[in-house]
């Protein structure tokens, strides 16, 4: 291979790194999460109105409501709209995760809830007023300041209607 093809290779490569680090990709887990890791998740989007989506797999609401998730981030995504899903599922329960992730091919990244440590502590770092329930949605707006939470199931409407207000639309 000559020089200019080395290089042109080379810069391919750099180009697609930067842009898989830019966009997690969707419809997979893509790591685990604590709660400092989903503080500078949220952060990375700054400049669009965020929702972040805690559920599990053996949460029948959750599964009822992921659908409109997908749609909303496929719907209001060009708004300036961002959505981080967090698996709160036990480590042993992965293969469920993947499987209903794969069925489900959402248009947004999703996270594991970091197992081991205590899960009051985690629930409290999100937010101080959740008792654990699930769903359970914390909306921030464009400058990255929580604005308002959402717990137990919600509908596409609902949420649509709040992240329009946040993002001015």
């Amino acid at each position: 291979m000559n020089r200019a093809r080395k290089g042109a290779a080379a810069a391919a490569l750099l180009l697609l790194t930067a842009v898989a680090l830019a966009a997690p990709p969707t419809g997979q887990v893509v790591g685990e999460v604590d709660a400092k890791g989903l503080t500078e998740a949220v952060a990375r989007e700054k400049g669009k109105v965020v929702l972040v989506n805690f559920w599990a797999t053996w949460c029948v609401p959750c599964r009822e409501e992921f659908p409109d998730l997908s749609r909303l981030q496929k719907n209001l995504g060009p708004k300036g709209f961002a959505l981080i899903g967090v698996s709160t599922d036990f480590a042993k329960e992965a293969p469920a995760v993947r499987k209903f992730l794969a069925e489900q091919k959402p248009l947004f990244a999703n996270y594991h809830k970091k197992t081991g440590g205590d899960d009051q502590v985690f629930i409290e770092a999100v937010d101080k007023e959740w008792g654990g329930e699930l769903p359970f949605s914390v909306l921030y707006d464009r400058a990255g300041r929580k604005s308002k939470t959402f717990s137990g199931k919600h509908s596409y409407e609902e949420y649509e209607k709040e992240i329009l207000r946040l993002a001015g639309k």
